[in-house]
């Protein structure tokens, strides 16, 4: 991951949940050191272990990843067109349309 964007509101995130690294990092399942070893050192974390992080703090992996929050409606949207990709131009259209 190159753009180190994510990092920025990953460690924002991380303090506002009030909670410490150390404490993130374990309870996701990962090792004590994990979460600053992503921080600090700059390691790349593995896509499933990040989600783990996230849903620990609890944060959404899209907001990390690409600055956008997604509500629970726009999650159960995301759900549909993924399960439906035959419809995805039709729904496209309907919120493209003024």
């Amino acid at each position: 991951m190159s753009n180190s964007d994510w990092r920025q509101r990953l460690e924002e995130a991380i303090a506002e949940s009030g909670k410490s690294m150390r404490s993130i990092s374990i309870a996701s399942g990962n090792g004590p050191g994990y979460v600053h070893s992503i921080i600090v050192e700059g390691k790349d974390p593995t896509i499933s272990n990040l989600i783990a992080v996230c849903d620990t703090i609890p944060t959404s992996i899209i907001y990390i990843l690409h600055g956008h929050d997604v509500t629970p409606e726009d999650a159960e949207i995301l759900d549909l067109l993924h399960r439906h990709p035959d419809k995805r131009s039709a729904i496209q259209s309907l919120i493209s349309s003024k």
